[in-house]
């Protein structure tokens, strides 16, 4: 083998490398929807055996998966069910927040760039919106004190 073929190899086995680490690090969202929607399901899932071990009735996931009385050995006694139910119910909750941690990302650096208004004029707005809200709330009371009696005439009850 001479040189340049080992370098065109070396070269072109390099370039493949680097297409391969460029896909595995764009961000591929319909795979992220994919895994949310799977772990959505397999949420519910989860939480209908750990419905149907709590409250030990004769239920789909008794009837069909036969969970309870199952022989496997996961499966014999409804603390089990419980405690796998559990564990599923945490995974699929962790695979939740990862399939929707890319949205969020960007708005953790962006919480940075933001200027919060100081605790006093905080309070002062706040309280403006709360007598704000009580004015309104004693005007809509006036209002309906005196128009009640204004229907009542009109309409004869």
């Amino acid at each position: 083998m001479t040189k340049e073929t080992t370098n065109e190899k070396t070269t072109k086995k390099e370039s493949t490398t680097k297409r391969v680490m460029a896909f595995i690090k764009e961000d591929h969202p319909f795979e992220n929807w994919v895994l949310f929607v799977l772990a959505i399901i397999l949420l519910v899932i989860s939480i209908y055996m750990l419905i149907a071990a709590a409250t030990d009735k004769n239920t789909f996931a008794d009837t069909y998966f036969n969970i309870a009385n199952s022989g496997w050995g996961i499966f014999n006694k409804p603390w089990k069910v419980i405690t796998i139910s559990s564990v599923i119910i945490a995974v699929a909750a962790a695979a939740m927040l990862y399939s929707v941690w890319p949205v969020f990302k960007p708005a953790f650096k962006e919480m940075k760039n933001v200027t919060w208004t100081k605790a006093g004029d905080l309070f002062k707005n706040s309280l403006t919106v709360l007598l704000f809200i009580a004015f309104l709330t004693v005007l809509f009371y006036l209002f309906d004190l005196g128009l009640i009696p204004l229907f009542r005439l009109i309409f004869g009850e």
